[in-house]
Protein backbone atom coordinates (compact mmCIF):
# COMPACT_ATOMS: atom_id res chain seq x y z
CA UNK A 1 0.00 0.00 0.00
CA UNK A 2 1.25 3.47 -0.80
CA UNK A 3 2.06 5.37 2.50
CA UNK A 4 1.54 9.19 2.06
CA UNK A 5 3.65 10.92 4.78
CA UNK A 6 2.13 14.02 6.22
CA UNK A 7 4.42 16.81 7.79
CA UNK A 8 4.16 16.91 11.42
CA UNK A 9 2.96 20.26 12.12
CA UNK A 10 -0.40 19.74 14.64
CA UNK A 11 -2.66 20.46 12.09
CA UNK A 12 -3.72 19.75 8.50
CA UNK A 13 -2.05 23.25 6.55
CA UNK A 14 1.03 23.97 5.06
CA UNK A 15 2.88 21.96 2.78
CA UNK A 16 5.42 19.63 2.55
CA UNK A 17 9.50 21.12 1.76
CA UNK A 18 8.47 18.14 -1.78
CA UNK A 19 5.38 20.43 -2.50
CA UNK A 20 6.95 23.46 -1.70
CA UNK A 21 9.29 22.58 -3.92
CA UNK A 22 7.37 21.40 -6.79
CA UNK A 23 4.76 24.70 -6.91
CA UNK A 24 8.54 26.70 -6.55
CA UNK A 25 9.42 24.59 -9.98
CA UNK A 26 6.17 25.41 -11.42
CA UNK A 27 6.15 29.52 -10.95
CA UNK A 28 9.61 29.40 -12.48
CA UNK A 29 8.63 27.76 -15.21
CA UNK A 30 5.38 29.88 -15.35
CA UNK A 31 8.05 32.89 -15.76
CA UNK A 32 9.48 31.02 -18.99
CA UNK A 33 6.00 31.48 -20.78
CA UNK A 34 7.17 33.00 -23.87
CA UNK A 35 9.99 30.03 -24.56
CA UNK A 36 8.80 28.77 -27.79
CA UNK A 37 8.82 24.74 -27.98
CA UNK A 38 7.34 22.26 -30.65
CA UNK A 39 7.60 20.35 -33.33
CA UNK A 40 9.46 22.11 -36.70
CA UNK A 41 9.22 25.28 -35.03
CA UNK A 42 5.07 25.64 -34.93
CA UNK A 43 5.44 28.73 -32.79
CA UNK A 44 3.19 26.91 -30.22
CA UNK A 45 3.97 27.78 -26.31
CA UNK A 46 4.06 24.03 -24.32
CA UNK A 47 2.15 24.71 -20.96
CA UNK A 48 2.99 23.63 -17.89
CA UNK A 49 2.98 19.89 -16.96
CA UNK A 50 1.02 20.64 -14.36
CA UNK A 51 -1.85 22.74 -16.04
CA UNK A 52 -2.59 19.08 -18.22
CA UNK A 53 -5.77 18.25 -17.59
CA UNK A 54 -4.78 14.27 -16.77
CA UNK A 55 -2.09 15.39 -14.65
CA UNK A 56 -4.69 17.29 -12.45
CA UNK A 57 -7.13 14.71 -12.49
CA UNK A 58 -4.20 11.95 -11.70
CA UNK A 59 -2.91 14.38 -8.32
CA UNK A 60 -7.02 14.45 -7.56
CA UNK A 61 -7.39 11.10 -7.55
CA UNK A 62 -4.34 10.36 -5.81
CA UNK A 63 -6.09 11.97 -2.47
CA UNK A 64 -8.85 10.08 -3.14
CA UNK A 65 -6.78 7.25 -2.48
CA UNK A 66 -7.89 5.57 -6.23
CA UNK A 67 -4.27 5.04 -7.14
CA UNK A 68 -4.67 2.92 -9.86
CA UNK A 69 -6.99 5.34 -11.71
CA UNK A 70 -4.18 8.01 -10.87
CA UNK A 71 -1.22 6.19 -11.96
CA UNK A 72 -3.15 6.05 -15.46
CA UNK A 73 -3.79 9.52 -15.39
CA UNK A 74 0.33 9.90 -14.95
CA UNK A 75 1.19 7.50 -17.80
CA UNK A 76 -1.16 9.57 -19.92
CA UNK A 77 1.16 12.63 -19.40
CA UNK A 78 4.36 10.76 -20.31
CA UNK A 79 3.04 9.04 -23.31
CA UNK A 80 1.49 12.74 -24.18
CA UNK A 81 4.59 14.90 -24.06
CA UNK A 82 8.59 14.71 -24.03
CA UNK A 83 9.23 16.10 -20.92
CA UNK A 84 6.58 15.11 -17.71
CA UNK A 85 9.43 14.55 -14.52
CA UNK A 86 6.82 15.32 -11.77
CA UNK A 87 4.31 12.83 -14.14
CA UNK A 88 7.27 9.83 -14.00
CA UNK A 89 7.87 10.38 -10.47
CA UNK A 90 4.57 10.14 -9.91
CA UNK A 91 4.09 7.43 -11.63
CA UNK A 92 7.23 5.38 -10.42
CA UNK A 93 6.28 5.75 -6.35
CA UNK A 94 2.73 4.04 -7.87
CA UNK A 95 4.36 1.73 -9.41
CA UNK A 96 6.74 0.65 -6.75
CA UNK A 97 4.54 1.43 -3.21
CA UNK A 98 0.78 0.59 -4.89
CA UNK A 99 1.94 -1.59 -7.95
CA UNK A 100 4.28 -3.34 -6.28
CA UNK A 101 5.88 -3.40 -9.77
CA UNK A 102 9.89 -2.21 -9.58
CA UNK A 103 11.22 -2.50 -12.79
CA UNK A 104 8.44 -0.16 -14.23
CA UNK A 105 9.23 2.11 -11.41
CA UNK A 106 12.96 1.95 -11.86
CA UNK A 107 12.05 3.25 -15.42
CA UNK A 108 10.14 6.40 -14.44
CA UNK A 109 12.58 7.10 -11.61
CA UNK A 110 15.21 7.28 -13.86
CA UNK A 111 13.28 9.54 -16.91
CA UNK A 112 12.78 11.70 -13.83
CA UNK A 113 16.51 11.66 -13.28
CA UNK A 114 16.87 12.38 -16.94
CA UNK A 115 14.79 14.97 -16.96
CA UNK A 116 15.97 16.96 -13.35
CA UNK A 117 19.24 15.58 -12.87
CA UNK A 118 19.89 18.75 -10.35
CA UNK A 119 16.68 18.51 -8.51
CA UNK A 120 17.02 18.68 -4.75
CA UNK A 121 14.70 15.53 -5.22
CA UNK A 122 17.47 13.57 -6.96
CA UNK A 123 19.38 12.29 -4.33
CA UNK A 124 16.06 10.91 -2.86
CA UNK A 125 14.89 9.17 -6.04
CA UNK A 126 18.51 7.54 -6.55
CA UNK A 127 17.54 5.69 -3.28
CA UNK A 128 13.44 5.05 -4.50
CA UNK A 129 15.62 3.31 -7.28
CA UNK A 130 17.75 1.29 -4.92
CA UNK A 131 15.17 0.33 -3.20
CA UNK A 132 13.16 -0.96 -6.37
CA UNK A 133 15.98 -2.58 -7.21
CA UNK A 134 16.36 -4.66 -3.87
CA UNK A 135 12.47 -5.08 -4.27
CA UNK A 136 13.42 -6.80 -8.05
CA UNK A 137 15.92 -9.14 -6.62
CA UNK A 138 14.21 -10.41 -3.52
CA UNK A 139 11.31 -11.67 -5.31
CA UNK A 140 13.09 -13.26 -8.05
CA UNK A 141 13.04 -17.31 -7.52
CA UNK A 142 16.40 -19.13 -5.62
CA UNK A 143 18.44 -17.97 -2.52
CA UNK A 144 19.11 -14.63 -2.08
CA UNK A 145 22.60 -13.70 -3.79
CA UNK A 146 22.48 -16.51 -6.01
CA UNK A 147 23.03 -15.27 -9.64
CA UNK A 148 22.54 -11.53 -8.75
CA UNK A 149 24.41 -10.57 -11.51
CA UNK A 150 22.00 -12.53 -14.00
CA UNK A 151 19.81 -11.24 -12.37
CA UNK A 152 20.26 -7.38 -13.03
CA UNK A 153 21.06 -8.09 -16.64
CA UNK A 154 17.69 -10.00 -16.80
CA UNK A 155 15.75 -6.59 -14.77
CA UNK A 156 18.01 -4.30 -17.47
CA UNK A 157 16.45 -6.00 -19.82
CA UNK A 158 13.10 -5.31 -18.80
CA UNK A 159 13.45 -1.77 -18.39
CA UNK A 160 15.23 -1.51 -21.93
CA UNK A 161 11.54 -2.93 -23.07
CA UNK A 162 9.51 -0.92 -20.92
CA UNK A 163 11.87 2.13 -22.88
CA UNK A 164 11.08 1.04 -26.32
CA UNK A 165 7.73 0.55 -25.57
CA UNK A 166 6.91 3.70 -24.68
CA UNK A 167 9.24 4.99 -27.46
CA UNK A 168 7.22 2.74 -29.93
CA UNK A 169 3.94 4.75 -28.46
CA UNK A 170 5.49 8.15 -29.17
CA UNK A 171 6.30 7.22 -32.81
CA UNK A 172 2.64 5.83 -33.03
CA UNK A 173 1.18 9.28 -31.68
CA UNK A 174 3.87 11.22 -34.10
CA UNK A 175 2.40 9.25 -36.88
CA UNK A 176 -1.96 9.36 -36.01
CA UNK A 177 -0.50 13.38 -36.29
CA UNK A 178 0.94 13.22 -39.19
CA UNK A 179 -1.55 11.39 -41.16
CA UNK A 180 -4.00 13.71 -39.31
CA UNK A 181 -1.86 16.42 -41.02
CA UNK A 182 -1.94 14.89 -44.78
CA UNK A 183 -5.99 14.47 -44.29
CA UNK A 184 -6.18 18.07 -43.74
CA UNK A 185 -4.16 19.09 -46.15
CA UNK A 186 -6.20 16.96 -48.40
CA UNK A 187 -9.62 18.26 -47.65
CA UNK A 188 -8.19 21.88 -48.28
CA UNK A 189 -6.93 20.93 -51.34
CA UNK A 190 -10.30 19.52 -53.10
CA UNK A 191 -12.06 22.67 -51.16
CA UNK A 192 -10.04 24.94 -52.81
CA UNK A 193 -10.17 23.11 -56.23
CA UNK A 194 -14.32 22.68 -55.88
CA UNK A 195 -14.31 26.87 -55.07
CA UNK A 196 -12.23 27.42 -58.35
CA UNK A 197 -14.68 25.38 -60.27
CA UNK A 198 -17.09 27.02 -58.98
CA UNK A 199 -15.87 30.39 -59.86
CA UNK A 200 -14.00 28.99 -62.95
CA UNK A 201 -16.82 26.88 -64.30
CA UNK A 202 -15.96 25.75 -67.82
CA UNK A 203 -13.38 28.01 -69.01
CA UNK A 204 -10.13 26.87 -66.40
CA UNK A 205 -10.63 23.04 -67.53
CA UNK A 206 -10.88 24.15 -71.05
CA UNK A 207 -7.88 26.35 -70.55
CA UNK A 208 -5.95 23.78 -69.20
CA UNK A 209 -7.09 21.42 -72.34
CA UNK A 210 -5.82 23.35 -74.90
CA UNK A 211 -2.60 24.32 -73.13
CA UNK A 212 0.72 22.27 -75.21
CA UNK A 213 2.44 19.41 -73.96
CA UNK A 214 5.64 21.54 -74.93
CA UNK A 215 4.02 24.27 -72.41
CA UNK A 216 3.42 22.24 -69.22
CA UNK A 217 7.06 20.49 -69.50
CA UNK A 218 8.26 24.07 -69.51
CA UNK A 219 6.59 25.17 -66.89
CA UNK A 220 7.74 21.34 -64.70
CA UNK A 221 11.42 22.30 -66.03
CA UNK A 222 11.03 25.88 -64.11
CA UNK A 223 9.92 24.66 -61.34
CA UNK A 224 12.29 22.16 -60.84
CA UNK A 225 15.57 24.33 -61.71
CA UNK A 226 14.33 26.69 -58.42
CA UNK A 227 13.77 23.70 -56.58
CA UNK A 228 16.42 22.89 -54.14
CA UNK A 229 17.99 19.44 -54.73
CA UNK A 230 18.84 18.51 -51.09
CA UNK A 231 17.41 19.54 -47.74
CA UNK A 232 18.85 19.32 -44.31
CA UNK A 233 17.08 17.79 -41.81
CA UNK A 234 16.08 20.46 -38.79
CA UNK A 235 14.78 19.83 -35.12
CA UNK A 236 11.46 18.51 -35.25
CA UNK A 237 11.29 17.82 -39.80
CA UNK A 238 9.03 15.24 -40.54
CA UNK A 239 8.85 14.00 -44.22
CA UNK A 240 5.43 15.91 -44.37
CA UNK A 241 6.53 19.13 -43.40
CA UNK A 242 9.68 18.42 -45.56
CA UNK A 243 6.68 17.77 -48.38
CA UNK A 244 5.39 21.28 -47.89
CA UNK A 245 8.32 22.87 -47.64
CA UNK A 246 9.52 21.76 -50.91
CA UNK A 247 6.81 21.21 -52.94
CA UNK A 248 4.06 23.08 -51.33
CA UNK A 249 1.66 19.81 -49.93
CA UNK A 250 2.51 17.52 -47.63
CA UNK A 251 1.28 14.71 -50.30
CA UNK A 252 4.66 13.92 -51.72
CA UNK A 253 6.44 12.55 -48.64
CA UNK A 254 6.68 9.42 -50.09
CA UNK A 255 8.38 10.55 -53.13
CA UNK A 256 11.66 12.06 -50.88
CA UNK A 257 11.35 9.00 -48.60
CA UNK A 258 11.81 6.49 -51.26
CA UNK A 259 14.34 8.68 -52.90
CA UNK A 260 16.28 8.37 -49.33
CA UNK A 261 15.64 4.47 -49.06
CA UNK A 262 19.57 3.62 -48.66
CA UNK A 263 19.37 6.76 -45.40
CA UNK A 264 16.38 5.94 -44.35
CA UNK A 265 15.14 3.05 -42.44
CA UNK A 266 11.37 4.20 -42.36
CA UNK A 267 9.33 7.06 -42.56
CA UNK A 268 10.08 8.32 -39.31
CA UNK A 269 13.54 7.34 -38.78
CA UNK A 270 15.17 11.17 -39.97
CA UNK A 271 18.12 12.48 -37.68
CA UNK A 272 19.01 16.32 -36.77
CA UNK A 273 21.47 16.85 -39.92
CA UNK A 274 20.76 14.73 -41.97
CA UNK A 275 21.39 15.60 -45.99
CA UNK A 276 18.14 14.33 -48.02
CA UNK A 277 18.17 13.92 -51.58
CA UNK A 278 14.81 15.79 -53.06
CA UNK A 279 13.34 14.45 -55.90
Amino acid sequence: MLTIHKPNNGGRSGATPGRWFQRSLASAIACLALVVVGCGGDGIALKDERDETAFRRGESLLREGRKAEALNAFLRVTENRREAPESHLNAGRLYLDHIRDPVPAIYHFRKYLELHPESDRAEHVRQLIETAEKQFVRHLPGQPGEDYVDRVDLMVRLEQAQEENLELKHRLAAANREIADVRRELERTRTAEADESRVAGTTAPAQRGRESPGSREAVDTRQNSERPRTYTVQPGDTLTRISREIYGTPGRWEEIFEANRDQLAGPHALRVGQELWIP
